[in-house]
């Protein structure tokens, strides 16, 4: 943990930005279980961990989560991957260093903070600080300019802390690290794939590899629901609302590097945003006009769950709900769906000749494996007395260049494993691959003096992780964490 925030330092602060404006924009609130000692649910050392900096450091996880898996995250994966406790870690690892910060004397002013806020590019304007559009997205955000400002001085606190612990290497450390990039192998190898043995499918021990496995072969849970749909796209929106909304939530448009759009950029975005803002009003009274039985639903559809022709927002809220509910208005698209549950499937085992097409090559991949590895340990004991294909002088440096009849990803993983092993010779699997190679001769290569400066920075690098992980467990006994029940 600490090794990753002092590598990602840069992240971490731009972290606070990103994905909190995301997470505004999502609706993801979380409430907190723990106890309440004023705004507090625990306590580090001479550090509280509060309500508030709990809240907005999950809404950042749970959008950086979310975001990765495209709008698919929800509550219940959430609470299945322990996110909370994620939290509660990282909070009470941050915390620790901030105690130590505090005994060090390690200060960092409001005026320092302020600059690297200035510096955020989702708070500047052609460059500059806006203090209109900080201003606007703490207003929308669900924690207060204090809770913000202060984690972010936090964050510099952390930053702070580890330069002054900054650690070099010793000459023994350094050649240490240095001689493995020294060492050149030269092999006897050959690469063995499926294409090298043959496998047969029997059926019965077929069905018995399906049987073992047959709860991962289920029907998707299905909802049947009565749809009414609020169009946008007919709502007439002027100039001066469009501007009005871009100088609120100018943030909110930017391009794949960040960078906030002008007006004139993302006229026909914001355009729509507000043509679904405004009809949000008429998708509340058709809504109650359904629920009144004043009006008939649109048409009634049958999905999968999480099918995309609904909203991750909207399937959120349906998972939770029962046959009979009706949902208020969300968002779909350019469209607002108010539904109502008509009937839930449940997922059932499906049958082994419907599935039979899925389970044969899986069950294939899993014999030809099995085939594989017996093929590479008879290849092993007589590759000796074989003629195979021999290798240039491999060293860490030159791995990449070689010819090895391996993708750039194969031959990264065939160098790391090779060099980490004092086997003479082995069997290497590679994903669906398996090299079997003899080391054949060996010498010992001189380094320039820039491989040899990468090398000492990657050693000081290797040694600060070492240190930082003796001094989080240091840490953990100084500054003991107590949660409020």
């Amino acid at each position: 943990m600490i090794s990753w925030m002092q590598k990602h330092n840069k992240f971490l602060i731009v972290t606070i930005w990103i994905a909190t404006i995301s997470f505004v924009f999502t609706g993801a609130t979380y409430g907190f279980s723990y106890g309440l000692k004023s705004n507090n649910i625990g306590r580090v050392g001479d550090i509280d961990l509060s309500r508030d900096k709990f809240s907005m450091e999950y809404n950042n996880l749970f959008s950086q989560y979310n975001q990765m898996m495209k709008g698919k995250f929800d509550k219940e994966q959430a609470k299945q991957m322990g996110l909370e406790q994620q939290v509660l870690n990282r909070m009470s690892a941050q915390a620790k260093i901030l105690n130590l910060a505090n005994e060090f004397g390690i200060v960092v002013t409001d005026e320092e903070t302020g600059a690297k806020l200035a510096e955020i590019p989702a708070f500047q304007n052609n460059g500059q600080f806006d203090r209109t559009i900080y201003d606007n997205f703490i207003k929308q955000s669900p924690f207060t300019q204090v809770t913000f400002e202060k984690s972010l001085q936090e964050q510099l606190t952390i930053n702070k802390t580890f330069e002054l612990l900054n650690l070099k290497g010793l000459e023994n450390e350094y050649k240490a690290f240095t001689v493995a990039f020294e060492i050149a192998d030269k092999l006897k190898y050959i690469t063995l794939t499926n294409k090298d043995v043959n496998v047969t499918v029997d059926e019965s021990k077929l069905k018995a590899f399906w049987d073992a496995r047959k709860e991962q072969f289920k029907t998707a849970k299905a909802y049947t629901l009565d749809v009414v749909w609020t169009q946008s796209q007919d709502i007439n929106v002027s100039e001066a609302e469009i501007e009005s909304y871009y100088k609120e939530n100018s943030f909110n448009y930017t391009d794949k590097d960040g960078k906030i759009l002008a007006l004139a950029e993302a006229k026909d975005w914001i355009s729509d945003d507000v043509k679904v803002k405004k009809a949000k009003k008429d998708a509340d009274k058709r809504y109650i006009a359904f629920k009144k039985g004043e009006i008939n639903k649109d048409e009634t559809v049958t999905y999968d769950v999480n099918n995309p022709k609904l909203s991750a927002e909207l399937w959120n809220e349906i998972s939770t709900k029962a046959i009979g509910d009706l949902l208020k208005p969300k968002v779909v698209g350019k469209t607002y769906a108010s539904v109502k549950i008509v009937g839930i499937t449940k997922p059932v085992i499906k049958t082994f000749e419907s599935v039979k097409s899925e389970v044969t090559p899986l069950y294939e991949a899993e014999l030809k494996k099995e085939a594989l590895s017996i093929l590479a340990e008879e290849t092993l004991k007589t590759i000796d007395n074989r003629e195979l294909n021999v290798s240039n002088f491999i060293t860490l440096n030159n791995a990449e260049s070689q010819k090895l009849g391996l993708n750039q990803q194969e031959t990264s993983n065939l160098i790391t494993k090779l060099f980490t092993s004092q086997e003479e010779k082995g069997i290497i699997p590679i994903g669906n691959k398996v090299i079997v190679y003899k080391i054949v001769e060996q010498k010992l290569i001189n380094l320039d003096s820039n491989e040899t400066k990468t090398l000492y920075q990657n050693a000081d690098q290797v040694k600060q992780q070492n240190f930082e992980s003796n001094l989080m467990r240091k840490l953990d006994t100084k500054y003991p964490t107590e949660y409020y029940n």
